[in-house]
C-alpha cells in the first residue's frame, strides 16, 4: 500500500482531492470486499459506499488523521455506520420487515449476511470496545472492511500472530454476546 501520510497531514481542498484520488482504489477494494457478502437486491454498491464514507470522513476532523492507521480506522467506522443504517432501513416494518424480495428472474443462491446479524455485531461491538479496544478495532477492520490479517497487522503495527490471536478470541466473545441477545 502506498504511503499517504503526507496527504493525511495536508488540510487544503486541493490536497483533499488528491488524497481521495490516491486512496480511492484502496477504499474501493475494501468496499467491494464488504459488499460481496451483502444482499444483492440493495441500491448501495461499492462505489456508493466509498463515496458516502468519504463524505462522512470529510465532515469528521481530517486533521486528526496522523497516519494511515487512524485514517483506515475512521474509514472502517464510517463504512460500518453506513452499512448498519442501510440494514436498519431494510428491516424497518414499512420496508417489508426484513422479508426477502424474490426477483422475477429467479432465486439467487448466494448466502448474503443477514441484516439482523449485521445489527447484532454492531450492537455488541461497542461492548467489546469497552472491554478490549484492540479486539474491537480488529473486528471492525476484518468484518466491516474485509482486510486480511497481514493488512491489519501492518496497519496496527503489531505482528500477524497477534492479530490472529485477538481475532480468534474476539470471534468467541462476539459469538457468546450474540447468542445472549
Amino acid at each position: 500500500m502506498p504511503d499517504f501520510t503526507r496527504w493525511l497531514n495536508a488540510s487544503t481542498d486541493s490536497s483533499a482531492d488528491e488524497l481521495f484520488a490516491g486512496l480511492y482504489g484502496e477504499l474501493k477494494n475494501i468496499a467491494a470486499g464488504r459488499m460481496a457478502v451483502e444482499r444483492q437486491d440493495q441500491s448501495l454498491n461499492a462505489t456508493a459506499l466509498v463515496h458516502e464514507a468519504w463524505l462522512r470522513l470529510q465532515k469528521s476532523a481530517p486533521e486528526q488523521w496522523r497516519d494511515r492507521k487512524q485514517f483506515y480506522a475512521a474509514a472502517a467506522e464510517a463504512m460500518r455506520r453506513i452499512l448498519v443504517e442501510a440494514a436498519r432501513r431494510r428491516i424497518a416494518a414499512k420496508r417489508g420487515g426484513g422479508e426477502a424480495c424474490v426477483p422475477l428472474s429467479g432465486i439467487d443462491l448466494s448466502a448474503p449476511t443477514a441484516d439482523e446479524r449485521l445489527l447484532g455485531v454492531h450492537e455488541v461491538l461497542d461492548q467489546l470496545a469497552e472491554v478490549d479496544e484492540m479486539k474491537a478495532n480488529i473486528v471492525k477492520l476484518r468484518f466491516f472492511s474485509g482486510m486480511k490479517h497481514d493488512e491489519i497487522a501492518a496497519l496496527l503495527e503489531v505482528s500477524e500472530t497477534t492479530v490472529r490471536r485477538h481475532w480468534t478470541v474476539a470471534k468467541v466473545w462476539l459469538y457468546e454476546a450474540l447468542s445472549a441477545l
